[in-house]
């Protein structure tokens, strides 16, 4: 048996563990924390104080903001159960056009569905994010583990967000293009994808015109998800984006930060995903989209 394949078996007892533990009458959530310690997965329970705000499936789960990331989940699932094409890429042209909120709020509202678990992979290794976002401190992330100094179950988290794993990004490694597209990874990406049926796998890349890294892993993953910053990305650097990832299965455009004066609606947060439906990203109207 592979060291990962150990590692995500401890997962899944780990994730039998809890489930059993909560069905004792007696069980306490100090109980429970005692009990990690027989595990290498480290649990990392957030301080909502310290998540940024712009997270709204996990500030702010019923709000209208949170509502539209629901409705994306809904439609990635559909677009998704044919063959479980479990594997999914989040990526942009430039920087700052909200892909890794994007990411981490999909991941999320995704974590609460019954039937899947979800990790999340902070896999813009020249820039990771992830953990800042959500307001923790990774000692360790995916470089690390890619160049061979942790085993995986060194590195994922589980952050207390519903059925949610988090594998950082660790510290910028000198050579990231290399580590993405090793056979370490494209092995680890085939891992995470088949180990379990029900399992959603979501990798934020680095933008695709900046860096070769996300022309990379889009080749190991099952489709992408193309974010669009409607103030900032224009349609010249959009197409070309696109034009770079062509051949790869696209499931869709999140097309974010759409201001009122486009649209016609009452939410304050707006998508348009895969041709249909637009929505406006909570950021508010005057802030620039997050990366």
């Amino acid at each position: 048996m592979s060291r990962i394949e150990k590692a995500l078996e401890k997962a899944n007892k780990l994730r039998e563990s809890t489930k059993r533990f909560f069905q004792a009458d007696n069980a306490t959530v100090a109980d429970y924390k005692t009990g990690l310690s027989a595990f290498e997965i480290s649990e990392h329970i957030l301080d909502k104080a310290l998540v940024d705000k712009h997270l709204v499936c996990i500030t702010d789960p019923f709000s209208p903001a949170a509502e539209q990331y629901k409705k994306l989940r809904a439609r990635i699932m559909k677009a998704t159960e044919n063959g479980f094409l479990n594997s999914i890429m989040i990526t942009s042209s430039e920087m700052k056009e909200g892909k890794s909120i994007t990411a981490i709020n999909l991941a999320a509202t995704m974590a609460n569905v019954v039937d899947y678990t979800v990790l999340l992979v902070d896999a813009d290794l020249r820039n990771p994010s992830i953990h800042t976002y959500l307001g923790i401190e990774p000692r360790y992330g995916l470089s690390d583990y890619l160049a061979g100094k942790v085993d995986l179950s060194d590195v994922i988290i589980r952050p207390g967000i519903g059925k949610l794993a988090v594998l950082p990004g660790g510290a910028p490694p000198q050579n990231p293009s290399e580590l993405l597209s090793s056979d370490k990874m494209r092995n680890l990406v085939q891992e995470l994808k088949l180990r379990y049926k029900d399992r959603y796998v979501i990798f934020d890349s680095s933008p695709i015109l900046l860096t070769a890294d996300s022309l990379s892993l889009g080749n190991f993953v099952d489709g992408i998800i193309f974010v669009i910053q409607a103030t900032h990305t224009s349609e010249k650097t959009a197409s070309k984006a696109l034009s770079l990832i062509k051949g790869t299965n696209i499931l869709g455009i999140v097309f974010n930060s759409v201001p009122d004066f486009l649209v016609n609606n009452l939410y304050p947060y707006y998508y348009h995903y895969a041709g249909a439906k637009t929505s406006k990203n909570s950021r508010g109207n005057d802030e620039p989209a997050q990366k």
